[in-house]
């Protein structure tokens, strides 16, 4: 029985073309899926997005007054407790500095001033660009690449596998210890203020926790999807590989067939 080179290429060639005319019902049926999840993903996304700008209204607010440089230099204290009494965890950093070392205003060189530094909390969500809807990239054998987390806005929500909501992660301004009636006078607004921040920050988890549980679903089938794509693209190149190789061996100038 003699054995035929092309006979053999051929039924791989079939199978390969047998594979990509199913696998994209397959893919298909991944990526509407997915999609289904991105729906509810993105408007609870956009509810935690609501919840954090309320967040960082009430951080700036709080450097707005804390952070003021114009209000004389009797306004300012030395005593650092008054960041722990009235500010607890929102605040790091706390310790002393000299006026030389501040804006303040009308404050003398050496005059020492208690200091500590306020930073936004930040909302971000982890992704993988290459399985995102209407970005499915399958060039290359890994889908994690250019992983990493980008800020979550309305624009983009819905995306990615997580939702990031952390705390003293964004930019940080320095405020400043007062004493008298300048803090007596803001002594409301920074009570209000961090109890306004405190219920806010830990409310976030109500959003956060159920859309990390879709965005997982969501991300298996997108993974799912991409992998498909992967497959496809790689038997089209096996394809494009068998149909060059046939046409080689039927030649016959090259004495086939074979």
């Amino acid at each position: 029985m003699t054995y035929s080179v092309i006979a053999g290429i051929t039924s791989d060639l079939s199978a390969l073309q047998d594979q990509n005319a199913e696998l994209p019902t397959f893919r298909t049926q991944a990526t509407t899926i997915a999609d289904e999840y991105e729906k509810p993903a993105e408007e609870i996304d956009k509810l935690a997005i609501a919840r954090f700008d309320e967040i960082i209204v009430e951080q700036n607010n709080l450097i707005t007054i804390s952070g003021n440089t114009g209000l004389g230099s009797d306004c300012y204290s030395a005593d650092t407790s008054y960041f722990t009494t009235h500010y607890g965890s929102m605040v790091t950093g706390i310790g002393t500095t000299t006026g030389d070392n501040t804006a303040i205003i009308g404050i003398g060189s050496t005059q020492v001033v208690a200091t500590a530094s306020l930073a936004l909390d930040t909302l971000t969500v982890f992704r993988y660009p290459k399985v995102e809807d209407g970005t499915l990239d399958t060039s290359t054998d890994n889908p994690f690449v250019g992983e990493g987390a980008v800020n979550l806005t309305n624009s983009n929500a819905g995306i990615g596998k997580t939702t990031i909501y952390t705390q003293r992660a964004g930019a940080a301004t320095t405020i400043f210890a007062l004493v008298g009636v300048c803090h007596a006078g803001s002594a409301t607004s920074i009570s209000n203020g961090v109890s306004a921040y405190n219920t806010l920050s830990s409310g976030i988890s109500t959003f956060i926790d159920p859309v990390n549980l879709i965005k997982e679903e969501k991300t298996q089938n997108r993974l799912i999807a991409w992998s498909l794509g992967r497959k496809i693209a790689t038997n089209t190149v096996g394809i494009t590989s068998a149909e060059n190789v046939i046409d080689e061996l039927e030649d016959p100038s090259l004495g086939g067939p074979y």
